[in-house]
């Protein structure tokens, strides 16, 4: 049986754990979750943790209060959007954050209201599906601000809603309400207000019930295909061997002929100990 445990506090982020789903929580509510340098550098050491315990099957991401998070904290970090490449560079920091929530190897969803702008849409893309309500207000400022927004999340935002309308999120740096939200595909669903979390924690658990395996393989051939634009072979038959000799499969199988629910077992590959 899955343990409910937290907050556990890295700077400005935090995680819990509920059942099987593990949440990380941005937690600056004063200034809307403005992300700052801290919290950039505190979110891969929050996924990890959730990543390395094996009763967690799905994360969420969400912002404490009335918005999920108002962008990069640039009172604080502006200076520091021009200091150059290296290792412990902003834009490294950044970077790494985004590539860790975007390669977990559990399923992601960001739970969106409020302000999601910037660093905020930022992280809500990185994840595997968004989750809105009516009050969400999404955009990338930079155009206001004067200074180049990365590559790896402009490709990101292209690949998911298309390079016409990045180029106007961009360029305008225009916010823009649920509507065009929803009809630009910006989150997966668009529900009220009230209805937010029982619809994120219903997706967050019927994912949970599922096999492990079949996301886990899910997400490592879209992540090829993102990659290549084809899906590896390589990848698939890794995982259909890692199927052939895994639990799950006998369980499914079963459990469909048996007209029962199935209890799936399946934490990691063989090769990961």
């Amino acid at each position: 049986m899955a343990l409910d445990s937290g907050p556990t506090q890295q700077g400005d982020v935090s995680f819990t754990v509920q059942g099987h789903i593990g949440t990380i929580w941005l937690n600056r509510p004063e200034k809307r979750n403005a992300v700052s340098l801290e919290s950039w550098a505190a979110l891969p050491g929050a996924v990890h943790a959730l990543e390395n315990n094996d009763d967690v099957k799905v994360m969420v991401f969400r912002g404490v209060g009335d918005h999920f998070c108002g962008g990069a904290d640039i009172a604080t970090i502006g200076a520091q959007l021009t200091d150059g490449d290296g290792p412990n560079s902003y834009r490294q920091i950044n970077k790494v954050a985004e590539e860790t929530i975007a390669a977990a190897t559990k399923p992601t969803i960001a739970m969106l209201r409020g302000f999601c702008v910037g660093g905020g849409c930022q992280i809500s893309l990185a994840c595997d599906l968004r989750v809105a309500d009516t009050t969400v207000k999404m955009g990338i400022t930079v155009a206001k601000l004067g200074f180049s927004y990365p590559g790896f999340a402009l490709d990101r935002c292209a690949r998911l809603i298309g390079a016409s309308k990045t180029r106007y999120i961009l360029y305008s740096g225009d916010i823009i309400d649920s509507d065009l939200v929803d009809k630009w595909g910006m989150a997966d669903f668009v529900v009220a207000p009230e209805e937010l979390e029982a619809k994120v924690e219903g997706i967050a658990n019927m994912i949970a019930s599922r096999s492990m395996l079949t996301i886990r393989a899910t997400k490592e051939q879209l992540a090829s295909f993102d990659a290549t634009s084809s899906i590896n072979d390589d990848v698939t038959a890794k995982w259909e061997h890692e199927a052939k000799h895994g639990p799950d499969i006998t369980e499914g199988v079963e459990a469909f002929i048996a007209k029962r629910t199935p209890v799936f077992t399946w934490t990691h590959p063989a090769s990961e100990g």
